[in-house]
């Protein structure tokens, strides 16, 4: 602004001097003549140099070279293992890649130096979600592991459970002192076979604990012609039925604290289960138990209770809108139901 208003001063002040063109103004003669001096003492901008391109350093690693370099970091081999001790690994085989800051500078370009999955560059927003579905028993299963305490900190049970995502019912259990592949691989054969489960006809969901993607359990489920399925990493909305059991099973008001030894965890287990499948009236299943619509007996059942709603309107038929129903179970049990857009 200042420029532009002494431009116009000096315009005026070779016609009417420079004291009158400050006052016509409203500047300060003063003003105008220190902002005057500071011009004529300003030097000349100097031009503005052209960026210089440096040449790359004749030790910096080539593209195929840093190609080579991101694809063993991100191999199965190792993308589970810091660069320090994948750096060792090739060391000890007679390999030099590069340094190991030389690999957390490129892991940190590619976004990759906080995780690297299987498939390189693979990142948690590229797992598909699971869509599955079930119309009938014996369709989709999805089973899962939690911990039940010892009678000692640092003591721990291990609950195996596989359940009919449609029906509800809970087809296989067992406890374990540990974690194991070999327990899961049990459990699964030995529960296909007392379902008569034929190739081809089940799904079995599971999230990605290492029990569930272990190649003795794929290469079970592929002999027994089962599809089997894995829920998105760090997604637990991926398997909702078994986590949902599981808070079930914990808030039973004799659900105890610890459990005193594995005898006494599978004796409640045991209880808890019979009570579970053939006692107890599931809400996600219109108040069914689970063992009768996962045997077919939901007509039967339903037919009853409309027999009673029937006599009871027949009996007080002003208390009633129109003649009441009773609920049915979901027509199809979902693990992430499409949504439905309309046009």
């Amino acid at each position: 602004m200042n420029v532009v208003l002494d431009a116009r001063i000096d315009e005026f002040a070779g016609r009417v001097g420079a004291l009158r063109a400050c006052r016509a103004f409203g500047v300060k003669p003063r003003t105008y003549r220190h902002r005057k001096q500071a011009r004529e003492r300003r030097l000349p901008e100097k031009p503005v140099a052209p960026p210089t391109v440096r040449a790359p350093h004749p030790a910096a690693l080539s593209c195929s070279e840093k190609e080579r370099i991101l694809s063993e970091l991100c191999s199965e081999r190792f993308y589970d293992l810091a660069p320090a001790q994948v750096f060792a690994t090739l060391l000890d085989e007679g390999t030099y890649l590069c340094s190991v800051r030389q690999m957390y500078r490129l892991l940190s370009d590619h976004g990759l130096s906080r995780e690297r999955r299987r498939g390189g560059h693979q990142r948690r927003g590229q797992y598909a979600a699971p869509v599955l579905e079930a119309s009938g028993p014996n369709q989709c299963w999805s089973w899962d592991i939690t911990k039940l305490r010892g009678p000692a900190k640092g003591v721990l049970y291990y609950l195996y459970t596989i359940i009919d995502i449609y029906s509800r019912y809970v087809v296989g259990w067992t406890i374990a002192a540990r974690e194991s592949e070999s327990v899961a691989h049990e459990l699964i054969r030995k529960t296909c076979a007392r379902e008569n489960v034929d190739p081809g006809q089940l799904t079995l969901h599971a999230d990605r604990g290492g029990p569930m993607i272990a190649g003795s359990v794929a290469e079970l489920l592929f002999d027994l012609g089962v599809h089997k399925s894995h829920s998105r990493p760090r997604v637990s909305n991926d398997n909702p039925f078994v986590e949902a059991h599981f808070k079930t099973l914990k808030y039973r008001p004799d659900y105890p604290d610890r459990f005193e030894d594995l005898p006494a965890a599978r004796a409640w287990c045991r209880a808890f289960f019979d009570w579970y499948n053939h006692v107890h009236y599931h809400s996600g299943i219109a108040y069914l138990r689970p063992a009768d619509l996962h045997a077919g007996r939901q007509h039967a059942i339903i037919e009853r209770r409309q027999a009673a709603l029937d006599v009871a309107h027949a009996a007080n038929p002003q208390r009633f809108a129109r003649r009441p129903k009773p609920a049915s179970p979901p027509e199809r049990a979902w693990i992430n139901r499409p949504t439905i857009q309309t046009q």
